[in-house]
């Protein structure tokens, strides 16, 4: 009879998966049931972002994604996010983590200008980040009105998770992002809801240029003012987030509309 465990390959071996390999996929069925019963409970509730609400199957892979982070269930619906399909967490929270695990922060410099930070890994090795409001105005994140509020807040988050992905990638899982992403960078957010795509699609966007001769003066204005009007309709960051993606697909969006969808997600977040 033949083994229901084998894997046919190129050698004409058949190499049989472990017990230990068979355990662990059933170690990890039974994980993913756990977790997407409490999430399916979880994300009924106001407990969580609205990032999770009703959607226990996203619910139950945070819950997961944060389990192997060290995190508890709860923790990880706070913390957890996706950006562009990759997981990612707050500056703080990579900066816990890695403190719990013996990595050592400190902050060298720190003004409304300059943010300096370094970490040490139990090893002795050393990474050090450095964002200033110019580097953050070059990549275009002054937008969100945290700089003008908290700007020392907003530069320590970017250099300390710069740090801490630099210097402990195996321990964050290889995360990418940093959830103040989500703030600084909203534009470029991945589309998650349905319905909001399809909103997206019957808004106001631009008209791809048949042209390349510039537009009569007066049309750019018009436009500016047709998408201040849709992005005043919208009622969520997810919305707003969608809505910018469609626009963006034409490659000479003025940078007046970037900076108003940057404005209205911001300001729909803080509600």
């Amino acid at each position: 009879m033949t083994n229901p465990y084998t894997l046919e390959t190129t050698d004409n071996t058949t190499p049989e998966l472990s017990d230990s390999g068979i355990n662990d996929l059933m170690r990890q069925a039974e994980a993913m049931s756990a977790a997407h019963k409490l999430a399916t409970v979880l994300c009924n509730t106001q407990m969580v972002p609205q990032t999770f609400r009703g959607k226990p199957d996203d619910g139950a892979a945070a819950i997961l994604y944060g389990a192997e982070l060290g995190l508890k269930p709860q923790q990880a619906l706070q913390q957890v996010f996706v950006v562009h399909g990759q997981p990612a967490i707050y500056a703080r929270t990579m900066v816990a983590l890695l403190k719990g695990k013996g990595y050592k922060f400190e902050t060298v410099e720190s003004t409304d200008e300059s943010v300096t930070v370094r970490g040490t890994a139990p090893s002795g090795e050393q990474e050090t980040s450095t964002w200033t409001i110019d580097r953050a105005k070059k990549a275009g994140y002054t937008s969100n009105k945290k700089y003008q509020t908290d700007p020392q807040a907003m530069l320590y988050a970017k250099a300390a998770s710069e740090v801490s992905r630099r210097l402990a990638p195996d321990v964050l899982l290889g995360i990418k992002y940093a959830a103040e992403d989500l703030e600084l960078e909203p534009v470029k957010m991945s589309a998650t809801r349905q319905d909001v795509a399809q909103q997206a699609l019957s808004a106001p966007a631009p008209k791809k240029k048949q042209d390349p001769e510039p537009q009569p003066a007066g049309e750019d204005d018009q436009f500016v003012e047709d998408v201040k009007a849709a992005l005043a309709d919208l009622t969520t960051p997810e919305e707003v987030t969608d809505f910018m993606q469609e626009i963006r697909q034409d490659a000479d969006v003025p940078q007046a509309i970037l900076d108003l969808g940057r404005a209205r997600w911001n300001e729909l977040q803080e509600q």
